[in-house]
């Protein structure tokens, strides 16, 4: 295990998400187990956008390795939780560390994961620098909630994902708010149910 990834799980065990946040966030290696890294203000602003919508916790679709959605755990006190495709990666000797559990399902929501969809109504659902539009569309076309959370690259970044934080999400969906992630041309974007 090199150096970087140490220091991200010595300091995950040690609780302190707020030096990952500010000391890796312009790492060149940050994207070896994170794609963004948002400042304390940025998780101010999703915990106040996730009270005003009356959530209690978040739903991560494609969460990687958890890091992301363990921060928001730690710095908001909103519990999160990630899913994840590919069992086999995810438990093999190359597989990056992973900082929650994941719930492991197919390419294709499986049976209990539609059914969790469906009684999510004050959970919120993320993605996160997600790129595939057809899950996309077929996670939410599940989803009984209010709110949908997409984290990513802004115009200009030159990073390819789908969806995008403002790319056209169809009704009944509408940007409720959004934040830059520090200056990085990241973005967080929150949709409400119209």
């Amino acid at each position: 295990m090199d150096n970087f990834i140490s220091v991200i799980e010595e300091l995950y065990k040690s609780k302190n998400w707020k030096k990952i946040v500010e000391t890796y966030h312009n790492h060149p290696e940050r994207n070896r187990v994170l794609w963004v890294y948002p400042s304390e203000e940025n998780f101010v602003f999703l915990k106040a956008c996730l009270n005003e919508l009356h959530n209690d916790s978040v739903l991560s679709i494609g969460c990687g390795s958890g890091l992301l959605e363990w921060m928001i755990t730690e710095a908001t006190g909103i519990p999160v939780s990630g899913v994840e495709i590919d069992k086999a990666w995810w438990h093999c000797k190359y597989a990056p560390p992973t900082f929650i559990p994941l719930i492991l399902t197919s390419k294709e929501p499986e049976d209990r994961l539609k059914q969790r969809l469906h009684q999510s109504d004050n959970t919120a659902l993320l993605f996160c620098y997600f790129n595939n539009r057809t899950s996309f569309e077929e996670y939410i076309k599940y989803y009984s909630g209010n709110t949908l959370i997409i984290i990513g690259p802004g115009d200009g970044k030159n990073v390819h994902t789908d969806p995008k934080p403002f790319d056209d999400i169809e009704e009944p969906w509408k940007l409720y708010k959004s934040q830059e992630v520090r200056d990085s041309k990241d973005f967080i974007a929150v949709y409400c149910k119209i």
